[in-house]
């Protein structure tokens, strides 16, 4: 995959992020009643909408050539992984609301910006890790 290849999943990567962040995170059925929250309803939505922000100037910023400094990426890539973690850990209360809701005759489910999100970060982690690596191969080439 070259350069321009990687900078782009990087940016498409962050924008799921951002996009799956915006959409529903979580829905309960109680019967006369629904409700959904949102990702940016929550500390952690509000975090993988920054983490994906990030990711996509890095993105931007290697794909334009205004900046090819490598510590772009490394940011790009920190980006990704805390964006993955937080997501993770997010997905985890998601599925204990869910576990505590089966309980009570109320249904409950996993909204699709949950998976959006994760598919945002499989993407940009793959992307910024692969331009990570194929730096340090070049320094190592060189040095």
């Amino acid at each position: 995959m070259n350069d321009t290849a990687k900078q782009a999943t990087t940016i498409v990567g962050g924008a799921l992020l951002v996009l799956g962040s915006l959409m529903t995170w979580i829905s309960v059925d109680v019967g006369f009643q629904k409700f959904s929250s949102t990702g940016l309803e929550t500390t952690e939505g509000k975090l993988t909408v920054a983490a994906g922000v990030v990711v996509m100037a890095a993105g931007a910023l290697l794909v334009s050539r205004i900046s090819t400094h490598a510590v772009i990426g490394y940011v790009g890539a920190v980006a990704a992984v805390f964006g993955t973690v937080v997501l993770a850990l997010e997905y985890i209360d998601v599925r204990s609301r869910i576990a505590d809701a089966d309980g009570t005759g109320a249904t409950a489910t996993v909204g699709a910006g949950v998976w959006v999100a994760a598919i945002g970060a499989v993407l940009a982690l793959g992307a910024t890790a692969w331009s990570v690596l194929d730096e340090r191969k070049s320094v190592a080439r060189l040095g």
